[in-house]
């Protein structure tokens, strides 16, 4: 028997016999009733069995209630109620289309209602948080700089208000007219009315051009190319010192204040790479004749290309001969116009052809740089023309861009330039197209390139005549207002300046420390991911590491710019005022040539890549450095209220941009931002396979609305950073959350999982609405369009499946993955 709280219970068998055993030895129990024993034992063993079995139901409910407590305050009770949580659960609620399944089409998930949230401006062809949160930007750029001076401020900072007041007074530009471009055209070894339209006394027989000495004082008063691409760079093997580099000219000119970039279709696409011979699937061969048969959109262009041309000449000559156009100078002029757009084709054939040499033949873009001193290339291009007489065309040129400079004395036997096989054919099929053309045409072709650039800062009726060429091949309605265009050419013009008015001390103690943290723990995600890896050997792995510790973080803004003497010092020797708009920006952009050339000799030394007020970010191959602007260090990139939700956002761009070290043209730099084999030759082997699946994959994916493939090979780096880094920011929130634990749910989206939230804020920042246009010339750029990025990365995340459970074949699960790290 068992003893509980003293009493007996005895146990009964089905004979009954030990009941009456029982009841003999304690009768005092039992009473007079001979019976009582059996009918107490059954009585007590039903109510013991009650007892035991309600008593573990009550502890199973209590469980239960406990459990479902416990749960509903996680649900309810631990719901962040911060106005960031609120702001990014009320963005979340109007961007997304819940109806959608997440496992189909996460882009219309996240984004479908996006587009009708965020309007697209009429005088934007594109639209998306980059540019929406840029616009907020220049917005409180543009208040600071209608502030008024004061005397604690720094010289240069005062100075940013002067160029904007300038670019403000569009009356005083009203009064010069088109003076302001005349003693420019003049500096430039220009005529102010071009000779081919014949109304000018010039005598052909005996008519020169020095077209050298014109493109070289371009190149060396405001830094653009025009038909010959020169830069300083460093040092491919030893980042140390300056090489001159030489090659494809850098057509979109990066001039402050410029809106012109609206003829991409015939400019030659912007080179992204660091020596800029990034290969295309162009084919085309270089045709040196003017080509009448065009595509039908390419047709439109040319014409509304070509009026505007026309006009802006007609516009000219009229103000500087002050008397009627007679009908033979109209046509002429219309001439002119066409003309200068068929230079500008064949020039972007040519620069397609030297695209495609290191495709062709099979060579590695990134090591396809060849040393040549200034007599070799002149040898190299003379095997095109009739030999030259006297000085050499190239020693020409690179003696112009040094002239009165005493810093820098040229031993041009030394100093070797810097070119590729597809740079060095361009330039000579560039010589050979010049000595095959008429003189009068390369005056033309070069007379626009500074007309079209400097035009715009002049009168009203110019900038008028540039806004209707605007309207009629972008099909966008009007321009920016004239404060916020004059804010944001400010800011490319001084943009440390400017900057001033954003730089916050308090970023850096509050801020800065916890941005860096988030890094340090995506990078401890890229080297277990390095670590883990089956196609790359241990000592690749082990350099690779070095790397990743070696690489340098900007993150915010220079602490410099607080620094009255230092700021002072960083913007010598600018002279501007606030009435004279042109020459501020040419005195500024003058200056900024003249102090690139004067360091040619002296150790370089890395920066910012950008300044603090643009919302991007940026990796430098050859300093080992990503640079995060504090511009992009705002919502919907970060301050989200949930470091789920910044680990999705801005900690995927840290991601990638620390990939970029890795990609296809970071993998040639080693640690120190030198080209280099540092990987081993397996490995290599094993990246490039890799890496051809990237290609593959993504020249899968078909717009409809241009009819037309993602370019594979183009979008390559962007596409494994994008990749990597969204890898890289799902562990490291991981790593996050092991050390601070659990965080609160988001308001209204408390049934998703904090692995949820992550993707859903990562497909957030891609949102984005294109006009048909937009979205041919997004095929010109390297990288996809927000939508295929999304999709792309997505559909080769495991860990994205894995958190909404999506099957094999679905939308966002292809069969097929691609994996690098």
């Amino acid at each position: 028997m068992l003893s509980n709280n003293g009493k007996v219970w005895t146990t009964a068998t089905d004979n009954g016999l030990s009941r009456a055993s029982t009841a003999a030895v304690h009768p005092t129990l039992v009473g007079d009733n001979p019976y009582a024993v059996g009918i107490q034992s059954r009585f007590r063993r039903k109510y013991f069995h009650k007892i035991i079995f309600i008593s573990l139901i009550f502890i199973i409910v209590i469980l239960l209630i406990g459990i479902i407590v416990l749960a509903c305050q996680d649900r309810m009770g631990n719901v962040c109620e911060t106005k960031e949580c609120l702001r990014a659960a009320a963005n979340f609620k109007l961007s997304m289309d819940q109806s959608v399944d997440p496992c189909e089409d996460f882009y219309k998930f996240t984004c479908g209602n996006w587009a009708e949230e965020h309007p697209r401006p009429d005088t934007s062809m594109s639209n998306d948080w980059f540019s929406e949160k840029q616009l907020k930007i220049m917005r409180h750029v543009r208040t600071f700089l209608q502030e008024n001076n004061t005397d604690d401020e720094p010289l240069p900072v005062q100075q940013t208000r002067n160029i904007f007041s300038a670019c403000m007074d569009t009356e005083e530009m009203d009064k010069l007219g088109l003076q302001p471009i005349y003693k420019y055209l003049k500096m430039f070894n220009l005529p102010i009315i071009p000779t081919i339209l014949n109304i000018t006394d010039v005598d052909y027989s005996t008519y020169t051009f020095d077209w050298i000495k014109s493109v070289a004082a371009i190149k060396r008063y405001f830094g653009m190319d025009v038909m010959i691409g020169f830069d300083l760079m460093p040092d491919p093997e030893n980042r140390s010192v300056f090489r001159m580099a030489i090659g494809t000219p850098e057509m979109d000119t990066g001039i402050p204040f410029n809106n012109n970039n609206l003829n991409k279709a015939q400019r030659i696409r912007k080179r992204l790479e660091v020596f800029g011979i990034r290969s295309t699937n162009s084919d085309e061969s270089v045709i040196l004749e003017e080509d009448e048969n065009s595509e039908d959109e390419e047709a439109l262009i040319g014409t509304a290309y070509g009026r505007y041309v026309s006009e802006v000449i007609s516009s000219v000559v009229l103000d500087h001969k002050n008397n009627s156009l007679g009908e033979n100078v109209v046509e002429d002029i219309l001439a002119a116009g066409k003309m200068v757009f068929n230079t500008t084709r064949i020039l972007y054939k040519l620069n397609q052809a030297a695209e495609n040499v290191s495709k062709e033949n099979n060579s590695d873009p990134m090591t396809d740089i060849m040393n040549m001193s200034v007599e070799e290339l002149q040898n190299s291009t003379d095997s095109y023309i009739a030999p030259h007489e006297g000085i050499s065309l190239w020693e020409r040129y690179v003696t112009l861009l040094f002239t009165d400079i005493p810093e820098v004395q040229l031993n041009l036997e030394k100093d070797k330039l810097l070119t590729s096989s597809g740079d060095l054919l361009y330039l000579q099929t560039l010589v050979e197209f010049v000595v095959n053309t008429s003189l009068a045409k390369i005056e033309l072709y070069i007379w626009w390139a500074v007309v079209e650039e400097l035009i715009i800062h002049t009168t009203t009726e110019m900038r008028s005549l540039h806004n209707q060429y605007a309207k009629s091949v972008t099909s966008t309605e009007g321009s920016l207002s004239r404060s916020l265009y004059c804010a944001n050419g400010v800011n490319q013009l001084m943009g440390m300046a400017v900057s001033y008015s954003i730089a916050d001390r308090a970023f850096l103690q509050q801020t800065k420390p916890n941005v860096e943290l988030m890094l340090t723990l995506i990078r401890t995600a890229f080297n277990n991911l390095v670590v883990t890896t089956t196609w790359m050997d241990a000592k690749t792995k082990a350099v690779t590491l070095e790397k990743s510790a070696a690489m340098k973080s900007l993150i915010g803004f220079p602490e410099w710019i607080l620094e009255k003497d230092t700021i002072i010092n960083f913007y010598k020797g600018v002279n501007v005022t606030n009435s004279t708009h042109l020459d501020n920006m040419m005195n500024v952009l003058h200056r900024n040539i003249l102090e690139k050339l004067t360091d040619f000799r002296n150790e370089n030394k890395f920066g910012w890549a950008t300044s603090p007020t643009n919302v991007n970010a940026f990796h430098t191959f050859q300093a080992n450095a990503i640079t995060i602007p504090l511009a992009i260090l705002q919502y919907p990139f970060y301050d989200l209220g949930l470091e789920a939700l910044n680990y999705g956002a801005i900690g995927t761009i840290l991601g990638h941009e620390l990939t970029h070290g890795f990609d296809d043209s970071g993998r040639h730099f080693d640690k120190n931002g030198n080209i280099r084999q540092w990987w081993s030759n397996r490995t290599i082997e094993e990246y490039i396979n890799r890496t051809s699946c990237f290609v593959k994959f993504y020249s899968n994916y078909f717009l409809p609305e241009v009819a037309d493939y993602i370019n594979g090979e183009l979008t390559l780096g962007e596409n494994i950073a994008d990749n990597g880094g969204l890898r890289e920011a799902f562990y490291a929130y991981k790593l996050y959350t092991q050390s601070h634990g659990r965080e609160f749910l988001l308001p209204g989206f408390e049934n998703y999982t904090h692995d949820q939230l992550f993707f859903m804020s990562y497909g957030n920042i891609w949102c984005e609405s294109m006009t048909t246009v937009a979205t041919k010339w997004a095929l010109e750029d390297s990288h996809c369009p927000g939508k295929i990025r999304l999709h792309g990365v997505l559909s080769n995340s495991p860990e994205f499946a894995q958190t909404f459970k999506c099957k094999k074949g679905s939308g966002m699960f292809p069969e097929e993955r691609c994996r690098l790290w």
